[in-house]
């Protein structure tokens, strides 16, 4: 315990008497971050904290009713499809999906014209990584067509409906995203600091027609668990494996009844958030203060 006081108190004389012989240091080591700390005072009391409440965000281009404006209708998506030769591609192949293709085509003629039916999933990302994907050129009723979206069903009911869209996606190697159709989540045109609303989004769900598709898909498929759910109470059985639609019923009760007057689209209201100044003056300059308190100590002599 003696031993340890001794060493103490000889460590304390050394540094007094480094302190003492070293003024201008000393000086330094006190006052510099005493200095610092007075400005950051005063910063921090000229500065202006802003508190932003939250903010909705209904402008021009992010407010979209689909089927109008800017997002097509389902009868024009079919017209443009027709136009440049293009085809809606469905999956798999099943009696659901050709039932399904047969009653939207009721109401939608077109449907027939620019739809095609695929086995499965795979089968259809097998023809569009091959060689033969496109290659017709101008020739009417091509084999190999383009596909500008596919349908892909992955269970289709009675109870439980899954499905995927997809459709075409690429970059404007310009700079600027191609807003008529939908892209990457990453990409080198993508910034992810970017503050407020991008409306580039919503215009790309838009301007594709995917809202349109989306729109179309579960109206039917609300009306064939509306059917499929009459019919189980009617005759007073188990649920089957799959939905089964009586084209009789269908055509007396058609599909479209069940299909909303209006939908709208518009993003989420930003959330409230504070703005505060001080912290990116801070941020700026705090390297510098940092090396300007740490100066005294490089030249303090041991």
């Amino acid at each position: 315990m003696g031993t340890a006081k001794r060493q103490l108190n000889a460590m304390l004389r050394k540094n007094w008497l480094l302190k003492v012989r070293h003024p201008f240091t000393t000086s330094a080591e006190i006052l510099l971050p005493t200095i610092v700390m007075l400005l950051l005072i005063a910063v921090r009391t000229r500065v202006d904290t802003q508190i932003h409440p939250a903010q909705p965000c209904i402008r021009k281009d992010l407010f979209v009713e689909i089927g109008k404006g800017i997002s097509p209708n389902f009868q024009q998506v079919l017209e443009l499809l027709l136009a440049k030769g293009e085809y809606l591609a469905f999956a798999p192949d099943t009696e659901e999906t050709r039932t399904m293709i047969n009653l939207m085509s009721i109401k939608f003629p077109k449907l027939k014209l620019v739809s095609r039916i695929y086995k499965d999933e795979l089968q259809l990302e097998n023809y569009i990584r091959s060689d033969l994907y496109g290659a017709c050129g101008e020739v009417k009723s091509c084999l190999n067509p383009k596909i500008k979206g596919a349908v892909v069903f992955h269970d289709q009911g009675p109870q439980s409906f899954d499905y995927s869209i997809r459709l075409n996606h690429t970059w404007a190697f310009s700079g600027f995203p191609d807003v008529k159709s939908i892209m990457d989540t990453n990409g080198p045109y993508l910034n992810d600091l970017e503050l407020g609303v991008d409306p580039v989004p919503t215009m790309q769900y838009s301007f594709s027609g995917f809202l349109t598709l989306q729109q179309v898909l579960d109206s039917f498929i609300i009306f064939a668990a509306q059917q499929s759910e009459s019919n189980i109470r009617a005759n007073g059985m188990d649920p089957p494996s799959s939905y089964s639609l009586d084209t009789t019923v269908s055509l007396k009760l058609p599909w479209t009844q069940f299909n909303p007057s209006k939908i709208r689209i518009v993003p989420f209201p930003t959330r409230s958030y504070t703005d505060d100044e001080f912290e990116s003056i801070i941020k700026n300059v705090m390297g510098v203060l940092y090396v300007f308190i740490q100066i005294p100590f490089y030249f303090a002599i041991p």
